[in-house]
């Protein structure tokens, strides 16, 4: 009897470690998927929102390979701006800013406080007062242009204390993972 109940828990052990290792191979997460451009499109290790955009530009100085992971790929730029826009768009960037060559995005080795603004292409279409106030004036001119709901992101490394720094535009959280667009207007100029 004692033998009979012995090997039905261990029956019952060994069952429930199988299944708890079904369970954890279906919740890990499968190997990123890469883009054409070279991106990574993985469950984005820095989620969307406030918190996330934070997380990710303050990792940025510290790791410029990180930037690489933030071109945009044609749906990306579909979900940025509205429709002609966004091929010009690809295109400006293209020849631009992805052209292979190293980007770096951070600043001077004293600013190391990040200062964070944000609107959203709602906001920047209607010129209101809180894009006004962060927001560079070519983004009055492409507002018409960006998709709507899209949230956009400025950021300055600055000297801790200080309000000026090195200013960065153009960082959006779209299709599931960050992307960089930097200076939206000129991409749609000419």
């Amino acid at each position: 009897m004692k033998r009979l109940a012995l090997s039905t828990l261990l029956v019952t052990l060994i069952g429930l470690t199988a299944a708890g290792c079904k369970s954890d191979e279906a919740d890990s997460p499968a190997a990123p998927a890469t883009t054409a451009g070279g991106a990574s499109q993985a469950a984005d290790q820095y989620p969307k929102g406030d918190d996330g955009a934070k997380a990710l530009l303050q990792a940025l100085p510290k790791d410029p390979a990180l930037v690489q992971k933030l071109q945009p790929t044609a749906e990306d730029y579909k979900a940025l701006f509205v429709g002609a826009a966004a091929a010009k768009a690809e295109q400006f960037y293209k020849k631009s800013v992805w052209t292979g060559q190293k980007v770096e995005v951070a600043g001077s080795a004293g600013q190391t406080e990040l200062k964070l603004a944000k609107a959203t292409s709602d906001d920047l279409k209607a010129w209101t007062s809180a894009a006004e106030a962060e927001f560079p004036g070519g983004y009055k001119d492409v507002g018409p242009h960006l998709q709507p709901g899209v949230t956009w992101y400025r950021w300055k490394y600055t000297e801790p204390g200080k309000d000026s720094g090195m200013a960065f535009d153009g960082l959006a959280h779209v299709n599931g993972h960050w992307v960089w667009t930097p200076k939206p207007w000129k991409a749609l100029e000419g």
